[in-house]
């Protein structure tokens, strides 16, 4: 299917988005592949979000200035009363905290708590980012997802003090369309001559004789490419060029995975309305509260075009690394132990009237400490290989606007085989 994690699917008779949920228009290159490709004027932006944080108190407030990598803001921390007086305590005293060296890489769990003390990792850091990446922020690699952090880090500054200093970066601001994410991948293919050709699985890739590559589908078609873009997970790309480089194969094995379950529920407006969690955009779960549920958005509070006076859209996410529990469930169980922990959380009783379930297996791959070094001495190893490039998440980092990067990348390198 054409746009990997890009997928949607229709509740309650509104077309929502199963995988990626939004663009960061703010992101590199996003905004220009938005406006290249005509779209500038379709974009919804999210609503003002407000999300909370399901805390051992109940529902707390997400810190304003808090982000995937820590505060930027101590008074909002001090107000939000998720933290012990030491913990706040700790975490003010991370301009004074000597700054050290963090080498070729360092887990980001490990360097926040370094700066600001275990509590900003486990309240703040771990239901942001480890929900975000599905993973071990005290395995997660700082130069992999929070690369302007471990620029900071680099040149010894303080995060809180830098911060303040840096005010002129892009705006935060998420957006989507009225058809969901999909509308991106479809304009992509719109107007071209490209021949596209899904549900064929390749078998094996070998080296021809002049240069080229001879491509074997399982159904036994045979492709000859001058260049080849392998936008694949690490571990189907490793058995694909293991005949090419079994060195890069087996470094490419190195990249773990987390499989997800995505489910959008739909729930009785009427039935709802004095959920006070309901005001805010979406609930995140540290991975301490030991849940199934990991995070979920309030898409109708979120997105003005999913507004609907009948239904209220909720979606839920559940899977991390390591957890094998959402396989053993079908969708119906699935769906209701993610029901259980809302209402755990929220106090939702009334059970979703329409859901829809989108797993992912190995889907989200996990940048940890060292992947950076990694990658590049993966695609070292295949300089060899002219016209063969590797792209995607699995690489270059989650979320679109890094994919699109990451394919731009790989196709100037394809076309510098040819030069």
């Amino acid at each position: 299917m054409l746009g990997g994690q890009i997928r949607t699917a229709t509740v309650a008779g509104h077309l929502v988005d199963m995988g990626a949920e939004a663009v960061h228009t703010g992101a590199p290159g996003m905004s220009a592949l938005i406006s290249e490709l005509g779209l500038t004027d379709e974009l919804i932006t999210s609503n003002p979000s407000k999300s909370w944080i399901w805390t051992q108190r109940g529902l707390r407030s997400l810190p304003a200035g808090v982000g995937p990598a820590g505060p930027q803001r101590l008074l909002p921390i001090l107000n939000s009363g998720m933290m012990s007086i030491g913990g706040l305590v700790r975490a003010g005293l991370e301009p004074l905290v000597p700054r050290r060296d963090i080498g070729s890489d360092i887990a980001v769990g490990q360097f926040i708590g370094q700066r600001f003390g275990h509590e900003v990792v486990e309240r703040f850091v771990d239901p942001v980012l480890g929900s975000l990446h599905s993973g071990d922020v005290n395995r997660l690699s700082l130069r992999a997802i929070a690369p302007d952090i471990a620029t900071v880090a680099d040149a010894r500054g303080s995060l809180i003090l830098e911060r303040r200093v840096r005010q002129n970066g892009p705006t935060m601001s998420f957006a989507t369309f009225a058809n969901g994410l999909t509308t991106v991948v479809q304009r992509v293919l719109a107007d071209t001559e490209i021949e596209i050709q899904t549900s064929t699985s390749i078998n094996s890739i070998k080296k021809m004789s002049d240069g080229r590559y001879e491509l074997e589908a399982t159904n036994g078609l045979v492709r000859e490419a001058d260049a080849i873009v392998l936008a694949v997970p690490a571990m189907i790309a490793a058995d694909l060029i293991r005949s090419l480089s079994q060195n890069a194969a087996e470094m490419l094995g190195h990249v773990r995975y987390a499989s997800v379950a995505t489910a959008v529920v739909a729930y009785p407006q009427a039935l709802i309305t004095k959920v006070r969690a309901l005001t805010g955009t979406g609930l995140l779960v540290p991975s301490s509260r030991r849940r199934l549920l990991k995070a979920a958005t309030f898409l109708s509070t979120k997105w003005p075009h999913l507004i609907d006076p009948t239904y209220a859209l909720v979606r839920f996410s559940s899977g991390r690394v390591g957890e094998q529990e959402i396989d053993n469930l079908d969708d119906a169980a699935l769906v209701a132990r993610l029901h259980s922990d809302m209402q755990d959380a929220t106090g939702i009783a009334v059970k979703p009237a329409e859901y829809h379930v989108q797993r992912w297996p190995a889907a989200i791959p996990q940048l940890e400490v060292g992947h950076l070094e990694l990658v590049a001495k993966i695609r070292s190893d295949l300089e060899g290989h002219q016209g063969l490039a590797l792209a995607g998440a699995s690489y270059d980092g989650l979320g679109i606007a890094a994919c699109v990067r990451s394919g731009e990348r790989a196709a100037l390198l394809c076309l510098a085989a040819f030069d």
